[in-house]
């Protein structure tokens, strides 16, 4: 993907040297329009916009209009973890697609539980782990916790976003896309001050390269006090890469690192 962004670049490098700089020189990249007399000026417009806005070459939504209307017809309530997984991915070969069904399921079906969120006793609870236990022990009980959870969220319809985040991985596992749950912060802005908030969000593998996505910011939003929620996908949460992040969104690699290695995911 990265290739792709630095291809567009150099594409505009080409074209705006081929013109003569006495005339304005334009150039469409995704339904936006730009117009400059300098060749440098405008592809440091280009540049600016492509890291705005986190272009890759198959982001827009309309891409994915055959699978998103798959996904949101699909109706039946699932107790079943792998069931879902089967189902929502049978029609696609490509990893893309089935993360793009994935994400389009949790983001579409999961509420976020905002009485959760004020519970200041909430965590995973867990395993038993005993002194002579192995690695590999280790991270099956740690397995079996987070499926325990991720089940626990699909059946309630409900999470906050560690929820999401685990459910999403746990389908991506059924389904056989590398994935990985992500810890950090997210920061917002509120009466004109910077605040940081714990967010756990995830990360798949593919193509070679790791992307970032978020089902909780996708899903919807909640009120001030995150009393109540309300849903409206939002697609710019679907994928970015890994080495652009998105700009709200920072994650802690050692916390990251350290609880995938709980899981198994090693």
């Amino acid at each position: 993907m990265k290739n792709y962004i630095n291809k567009i670049i150099a594409l505009v490098w080409i074209y705006t040297s081929a013109l003569s700089t006495a005339k304005a020189q334009s150039i469409n990249i995704d339904s936006m329009y730009y117009s400059d007399v300098d060749s440098v000026a405008l592809a440091k417009q280009v540049e600016i916009d492509e890291n705005t806005y986190h272009w890759i070459d198959t982001v827009e939504e309309s891409s994915y209009a055959s699978i998103d209307e798959h996904v949101r017809s699909i109706k039946k309530r699932y107790k079943s973890i792998p069931l879902l997984a089967k189902d929502i991915t049978a029609p696609y070969t490509k990893e893309e697609d089935k993360i793009r069904a994935i994400f389009i399921w949790v983001s579409n079906n999961i509420a976020y539980d905002c009485k959760e969120y004020h519970n200041k006793n909430r965590k995973i609870s867990g395993p038993v782990i005993k002194s002579n236990d192995n690695k590999c022990e280790r991270a099956s009980k740690w397995a079996d916790t987070y499926y325990k959870y991720a089940n626990n969220v699909l059946k309630k319809r409900k999470g906050i976003c560690e929820g999401y985040a685990c459910l999403f991985y746990e389908l991506c596992k059924a389904s056989g896309v590398k994935c990985e749950v992500v810890h950090g912060k997210v920061k917002k802005e509120k009466d004109g001050k910077i605040k940081y908030t714990a967010h756990a969000w995830n990360k798949v593998y593919m193509n070679e390269e790791w992307f970032y996505l978020d089902a909780t910011w996708a899903a919807g939003a909640c009120d001030e006090k995150v009393t109540k929620f309300y849903k409206g996908f939002s697609n710019k949460y679907y994928l970015t890469p890994a080495w652009r992040p998105y700009e709200s969104h920072i994650e802690n690699s050692k916390q990251t690192k350290r609880r995938n290695e709980l899981v198994g995911n090693w």
